[in-house]
Parts: C-alpha cells; sequence; structure tokens
C-alpha cells in the first residue's frame, strides 16, 4: 500500500519546491521582458516627438476668400537697423494680384483722314534713340536716285559733319532698293547727339529729290544698343502737283499731308536746276496734335520768264540745331 502511494505520488516534498521554483523563474522573466518592451515604447514616443518638434510646422492652405481674416504671426525685427523682416513666403501666403482681371480700356484708333504713301526714304537701322559706336552699321531701303545711288551723311548736334559717304542700290535702276554703308566718325565727348541723313537726288539734273533723318546718340566708349525700325508711312508727301505737272501763270496750289516733330511751320521753295529759288513760302499743318497726320494747301507764287525745269520742296526745319529734318519734292515744268 504504501509502496503504491509512493509509486502514485513519485515527487517528494523537496521536489515540489524545486518544481515551484522552476514555474516561478520563467513568469518572472516574462513580466521583466514587458517592462523592458514598455521602455522602448517610451524612448521611440520620445525620439518621434523631438523629431516632430525640430520640423516646420505643419502647411496650412488658406483660401482665398478667407486670407483676410487669417492672424499671421508678428514679423521678426532686424537687429542692426531695426526693421521688420516679413516672414518667408510659403504656399499659405495669399497670393498678391498685380494685374486687374479684366483687360484695361484702350482709345478706338481713328483711321487717318488721307492715305500717304510708303516711306521714298528710310534708314532701317539704327532706328532712333539707338547708341552707336564707330562704325555705324547702316541699313536702309530707298530709291530711285541718280546712278541708282543715295548719299549717307552723319552730323553733329552743333552741325559739324562727321562722315559722308555713297551706297549702291541693291535694285535696278529706277527703282527702290536696299542700301548699306558704314560710317566710321570720331567724337571727342563721351555721347553726343547726332543725326544720320540720307539724300537721294533726281535723274534728270542731280537735282536733290528727298531726305530724311534719324537722331541717333554716338559713342566714343561704351556698348551699342541698337534699336531697329521699320519702313512706315511718307513723312511728307505732295498730293498736287504731280511729277513732270506742267504749270503756267505765275502760281501753283500746293497740297499735301504729314506730320511734324516741332510745333514749326512747313517750308516750301520752288528751285530751277541752277539752284535759283523762283517762289517761297511757309504753310502751317493742319493737325491735331504735333507727331499726328494733317493736310496742308497753299498756294505759291512764282516768277519766270521761259519755260523751264524746277522742283517743289516742302521740309521741315531743325528747331535745335540747323538742318532740315525732312524734304520732300516733286519735278514740274514751269512756265510764264
Amino acid at each position: 500500500m504504501n509502496e503504491m502511494t509512493t509509486r502514485s505520488n513519485p515527487r517528494s516534498p523537496g521536489q515540489s519546491a524545486f518544481l515551484a521554483r522552476e514555474v516561478a523563474i520563467p513568469s518572472t522573466l516574462t513580466g521583466h521582458s514587458r517592462s523592458v518592451k514598455y521602455l522602448l515604447l517610451i524612448l521611440i514616443a520620445l525620439v518621434l516627438t523631438s523629431c516632430a518638434s525640430s520640423t516646420d510646422p505643419p502647411m496650412t492652405i488658406i483660401a482665398p476668400d478667407q486670407a483676410g481674416s487669417t492672424h499671421l504671426a508678428p514679423a521678426a525685427v532686424d537687429p542692426i537697423d531695426g526693421e521688420s523682416i516679413p516672414p518667408p513666403l510659403t504656399e499659405a501666403t495669399p497670393a498678391i494680384i498685380i494685374e486687374p482681371s479684366f483687360p484695361a480700356p484702350t482709345a478706338t484708333s481713328i483711321p487717318p483722314s488721307v492715305g500717304v504713301p510708303l516711306e521714298e526714304l528710310s534708314i532701317l537701322s539704327p532706328g532712333p534713340g539707338s547708341m552707336v559706336n564707330s562704325p555705324i552699321q547702316v541699313k536702309g531701303y530707298g530709291g530711285p536716285s541718280l546712278n541708282n545711288r543715295v548719299q549717307v551723311r552723319l552730323i553733329a548736334e552743333d552741325g559739324r559733319l562727321l562722315s559722308e559717304g555713297y551706297s549702291f542700290l541693291y535694285s535696278f535702276p529706277g527703282r527702290p532698293g536696299l542700301f548699306y554703308i558704314k560710317m566710321p566718325f570720331e567724337s571727342q565727348l563721351v555721347a553726343e547727339r547726332a543725326w544720320l541723313e540720307v539724300r537721294s537726288f533726281e535723274d534728270y539734273f542731280g537735282m536733290l529729290r528727298h531726305l530724311m533723318t534719324v537722331e541717333v546718340t554716338i559713342l566714343s566708349t561704351g556698348s551699342d544698343r541698337i534699336y531697329p525700325a521699320i519702313h512706315g508711312a511718307e513723312k511728307l508727301t505732295i498730293f498736287q502737283p504731280r511729277e513732270e505737272n506742267v504749270i503756267a501763270g505765275g502760281s501753283v496750289l500746293i497740297q499735301g499731308a504729314g506730320w511734324v516733330d516741332q510745333d514749326v511751320p512747313l517750308r516750301i521753295e520752288i528751285i530751277n536746276r541752277a539752284g535759283d529759288v523762283l517762289g517761297s513760302g511757309q504753310v502751317e499743318l493742319d493737325a491735331p496734335a504735333v507727331g499726328q497726320l494733317g493736310t496742308f494747301s497753299v498756294e505759291i507764287t512764282y516768277q519766270t520768264s521761259q519755260q523751264q525745269w524746277a522742283r517743289i520742296g516742302v521740309y521741315e526745319l531743325h528747331d535745335e540745331v540747323p538742318g532740315l529734318v525732312h524734304y520732300t519734292s516733286v519735278g514740274v515744268w514751269l512756265g510764264p
């Protein structure tokens, strides 16, 4: 009986205590590992919190209608000059509209009352207001002219002739065409006003047919600043009389159109092939303002004892320096 009892319960009290200790050891280790896990989670949370606080604050997108009611943080102050430093621009900064959302009103262009032809002589480069060094690369279009060439001059603001030359027209004789020329010059000033002048001449007696000018600034040092020009409308044109008309009676009605750069009257001269002035006068341009298209009409008397060839010239003078701004003419036969 005792044997059977001993076999059925083979563990003695000492063994039971040993087993209890063996069972208790894993539970103690399990509690310790949980504490370590909790500590690791707390450390990770602290690290993430510190990283999040060191970065920029979260971006907030503000609607345009709520931009005015948003309270922005006060701007920082520069410690040196005491001026406020605006906050940096972000996507949350309200947009500032510089241009209006609707087109600005523009004046309705009024078509000219008269039609004017294209400019007979035109300098395409350099254009008005250009600043040029020596030599000046001149490109233009015009003609016809005597011997199919035009004269180009550079005149300073005090009337000095700085440069002069001739250029052939790239066209058939009697037809307009392109021309190119280099104009070297010397100037003692750093910058000086000057005028490029182009002249064409008639085929019969070599009289001045047309003249136009472009104001530029010549430089003795520095870089060029070239502005282009267009082949636009004729600045001054004569509608009546026409080329090679026969005129008699001692007077001629001259009508035309154009515009002027200064508030000065137009001058008119009738010159024969010897250079004698047979008649002259002046007329005010009927235009809304200086620089706008207008018309003119005047009757000029002349004196001649025989029929001869002459040119009727209409021109504008400079009001500051001696010289012509623009000159246009027609050739006619004058009789007594």
